[in-house]
């Protein structure tokens, strides 16, 4: 019997830990809330926008610099990994991060993907964007430098208008 009391003791000094509310507490219920919205926004729940052609994206900073159209020379980070099974980041691929150089393009030229071109459109200086490109505004099933029916994800980060 005092073995039980002393079990039930713990526990009640347990819960009554966890539900304290002191700021360090606040502060790691803040970060968990945060991460999971950062989470829900890498997998397209649940503010990713669809597209007529089937690109995803969703912006996770917006910008506050000029908006990209076609034909504007810009200048950005990327980073790209080919989605799971689940549709959700797999394998990365590379990132322009690891080299330290920005990739400049023209938006909607030819020779870049016609999801990163469409996924661009609308996108502000200074904001991220991930984008979830399905095959056929990819390599398709040609595949090309990586495997055929591949769908792909991109974080865009537009650096600057140039």
């Amino acid at each position: 019997m005092k073995n039980l009391i002393l079990l039930l003791a713990g526990c009640i000094l347990i819960l009554g830990a966890a539900c304290s509310s002191g700021s360090a507490d606040e502060e790691t219920q803040a970060d968990t809330a945060k991460a999971k919205v950062e989470a829900d926004s890498t997998t397209g729940v649940p503010d990713m926008i669809s597209t007529e052609s089937g690109l995803k994206y969703t912006d996770l900073v917006v910008g506050t610099g000029v908006e990209a159209v076609d034909g504007m020379k810009v200048e950005c980070h990327y980073t790209l990994w080919f989605a799971d099974e689940n549709g959700e980041k797999g394998k990365m691929l590379q990132s322009s991060k690891d080299t330290g150089k920005s990739f400049p393009f023209v938006v909607g030229a030819k020779g870049l993907i016609k999801g990163w071109n469409e996924g661009m459109l609308g996108m502000k200086e200074g904001g991220t964007r991930m984008l979830i490109i399905p095959p056929e505004l990819g390599y398709g099933q040609g595949g090309g430098p990586i495997p055929p029916n591949q769908t792909l994800i991109f974080e865009l980060e537009f650096l600057k208008a140039l």
